[in-house]
């Protein structure tokens, strides 16, 4: 790649070739994102709806009045959410992450051996869902980057550069990520120096009402995608 690179940059400075012509574009290296509704730590009873408001006995879906039992909000959060109406019912509040770890030296070998990327471009980043069981939405999902072992998508020093849309229910069609505005320059403060890890945090919320069908199912989401970089 070494040669590519030091011709691209020959031909280009001679005016020879357009400087984008001359960039070298390589394969984001795959990362599989699943989310099992088993994993969700649903309430007891949450298949009951359960309406919530001020004219309602349960104005708090985390503090109802005795006798009622009370939930752990800390495990899984309640919200009182309206439901078409003028009564809201408690929602659960699911968040869902996960993290996968990049070193794009040892997982894409035409880097093998390169000190420093310049100039690095996102070309495209897209997603396919190779199976989908679970019988809710996915909302959109937000792609981020953070430093090697972090897992948590609200760390400070996780960056958002992308989100995915809603996929409905069982739907397994595939699309393009949306990027933020700063996506390239975020991308390589952390992949400029390829011999780094780092981490591709995928991570969405959930609402569930009281009431509804149970969850159930599984859904893999796999985001990969195209780079590019130089001339140098």
């Amino acid at each position: 790649m070494r040669h590519v690179f030091v011709s691209a940059l020959m031909l280009a400075g001679c005016g020879l070739i357009d400087s984008d012509i001359a960039r070298v574009n390589f394969a984001l290296p795959s990362k599989t994102y699943a989310f099992n509704a088993s994993s969700f730590n649903l309430p007891a009873g949450a298949s009951q709806e359960v309406p919530c408001g001020p004219d309602q006995t349960i104005t708090d879906c985390c503090n109802p009045p005795q006798p009622l039992p009370m939930p752990d909000c800390a495990m899984t959060p309640l919200v009182c959410e309206p439901n078409g109406g003028a009564t809201g019912v408690c929602t659960a509040v699911v968040t869902v992450s996960t993290g996968q770890a990049v070193n794009l030296s040892s997982e894409v070998p035409d880097l093998a051996g390169a000190t420093s990327l310049v100039d690095l471009r996102i070309e495209h980043i897209d997603y396919k869902v190779p199976s989908n069981t679970l019988n809710v939405d996915v909302p959109p999902m937000a792609l981020y980057l953070a430093p090697a072992g972090v897992t948590d998508p609200n760390d400070t020093r996780a960056v958002k550069f992308g989100t995915l849309p809603l996929i409905p229910a069982m739907s397994t069609s595939p699309g393009r990520v949306t990027l933020e505005p700063g996506a390239n320059a975020a991308f390589a403060s952390f992949a400029a120096d390829p011999s780094m890890p780092f981490a591709f945090i995928g991570a969405t919320t959930i609402k569930i009402p009281s009431g509804s069908p149970t969850p159930t199912g599984a859904i893999q989401i796999v985001v990969s995608g195209q780079l590019s970089v130089g001339p140098f």
